[in-house]
């Protein structure tokens, strides 16, 4: 579900989890569900493609792993290129629009990406500020600038890349910041999700079928930590198992890219 189909729904789960005490927001999550497992092996059956594509992913330190995570995967996939535009301790409230777009086209080959992949918003519960401007988070004014932003972002990567998917925030055990987390995700949703191919809200997903926060889950029939030690990023299978999630989408754009290799050509008369 994306765009604004998903955006009711997310704005409900982030009002009623600013509205909770904290440790009872962590059971404000939308039905997504898959098992660590069944998320974790979906990349490894993808059909490598037999034309080039490639592959950007924007964003912050979740981003990151993130990318480290379609590296490994397509190691194995001659054809595919997956290129990192992360900046680990950077954001939406931090760095505008424009100046993650500018990173993107002054970085190798990016205007050129077949899927740009973004997940930002870890770093995000702060203040924004706009010239003489400083909005608070947590305010109206806040709200609306954020959301903007990921409009603004969204729509500029979409002018460049044939196809971007955007990820929520996960699940997190801090209890401080899973109520702030939503929020963000259900501004990110209502501004960026309309401009985007997909957006997914992995909110549930990182939960690992334990319906709120968990370190481990079983992983190919062993118990394994997914969860970092900050409780808010993963380990290299944590990160394996959130990628899981864009396989359907990477899969129908590794068809795309088969079946226009495979196309007979038309001369032109």
């Amino acid at each position: 579900m994306t765009g604004p189909a998903l955006v009711p729904r997310l704005l409900a789960a982030a009002a009623a989890a600013r509205a909770l005490p904290a440790a009872a927001a962590v059971a404000v999550a939308l039905a997504l569900g898959a098992g660590a497992g069944a998320a974790a092996d979906r990349l490894d059956r993808l059909a490598c493609p037999d034309r080039p594509v490639r592959l950007v992913v924007v964003g912050d330190s979740l981003a990151d792993g993130l990318w480290g995570a379609l590296a490994r995967a397509f190691l194995r996939c001659a054809a595919v290129e997956v290129l990192r535009l992360t900046a680990v301790s950077d954001g939406l409230a931090r760095s505008a629009p424009d100046d993650w777009l500018a990173r993107y086209t002054t970085t190798p080959a990016s205007g050129e990406a077949d899927i740009v992949v973004v997940q930002i918003g870890a770093n995000d519960i702060t203040s924004i500020r706009q010239g003489s401007r400083r909005a608070v988070f947590d305010t109206p004014e806040w709200d609306t600038l954020y959301e903007a932003r990921a409009r603004a972002l969204a729509e500029g990567l979409a002018a460049r890349a044939a196809q971007v998917l955007w990820l929520g925030l996960p699940v997190v055990g801090a209890e401080r910041l899973e109520p702030a987390y939503r929020a963000v995700t259900a501004l990110q949703a209502a501004g960026a999700g309309p401009a985007v191919a997909r957006f997914l809200d992995i909110h549930a997903l990182t939960g690992f079928g334990s319906g709120g926060f968990t370190m481990n889950a079983e992983v190919d029939g062993s118990l394994r930590q997914l969860r970092a030690a900050d409780q808010v990023h993963f380990t290299e299978a944590g990160y394996d198992a959130v990628a899981g999630a864009l396989g359907p989408d990477l899969a129908r754009a590794f068809a795309a890219r088969r079946a226009a290799g495979s196309a007979p050509a038309v001369a032109l008369q």
